[in-house]
């Protein structure tokens, strides 16, 4: 079973204005023939992907990063099975904007986990089937604790990286859980800040912790840069 994964994916700002005028493939140049040969493709989708929806304004933010709903077409192309949604970019374009993404994702037959309506489907694993195995997909982020999930509000799996506290301890849990089901159990973690080389100390500790309670692959990334 070979499975690949690529880090922080941003379809939108000049990329989005590139992909008016390139086929879908465009973006992957050379490494397109090395995502379609192999059996898992699973990648951190760092925009929206949607057609709807205005900026986020009820907190600060920055950067609000968009691609045309059309532009799935890169991630199918590609052949990707699986996103996590756990990340500082999902709501870019408030809730209207996440929910016509997963729609978008789900009618183009891709994966995701990691964001939902409550925190309940936030924190649920995205399951498939490859070759006779069962792979599953766990997404949390330490990052915008403002678009944290609740029973009644939608956003992000937020977990923050400390080993005993109560939402650390229940992603713990989930894991166990999870692992009961499949074979192969990947936990995407958006987590820490943007570049540097080096793991932020609590990182090594809690990616163990998460070993230890069942996932087979940690999947960290938001540096954009290898760690």
């Amino acid at each position: 079973m070979k499975l690949l994964f690529v880090g922080d994916v941003m379809l939108g700002r000049l990329v989005n204005e590139v992909l008016k005028g390139k086929p879908p493939a465009y973006p992957w140049g050379d490494t397109l023939s090395l995502l379609r040969d192999t059996d898992v493709r699973i990648c951190n989708l760092e925009c929206v992907l949607s057609d709807w929806g205005t900026p986020w304004s009820a907190t600060p933010k920055v950067f609000h990063f968009r691609s045309d709903a059309k532009n799935v077409q890169t991630l199918t192309t590609a052949h990707i099975d699986a996103v996590s949604l756990a990340n500082n970019h999902v709501l870019d374009f408030e809730y209207e904007g996440l929910f016509h993404m997963m729609n978008t994702l789900q009618e183009a037959g891709i994966h995701y986990a990691g964001a939902g309506a409550t925190l309940r489907e936030a924190s649920a694993p995205a399951i498939w089937s490859v070759n006779g195995k069962t792979i599953g997909l766990l997404a949390f982020t330490d990052n915008e604790p403002a678009w944290s999930a609740t029973d009644e509000q939608p956003g992000v799996w937020y977990v923050p990286i400390e080993l005993h506290e109560k939402r650390a301890e229940q992603l713990f849990e989930v894991v166990r859980r999870t692992k009961e089901d499949v074979d192969i159990l990947v936990v995407s973690a958006h987590w820490g800040p943007n570049w540097g080389y080096v793991p932020p100390a609590e990182h090594p500790p809690f990616a163990h912790a998460l070993i230890d309670a069942g996932a087979d692959v940690i999947f960290g990334h938001s540096g954009h840069v290898i760690r």
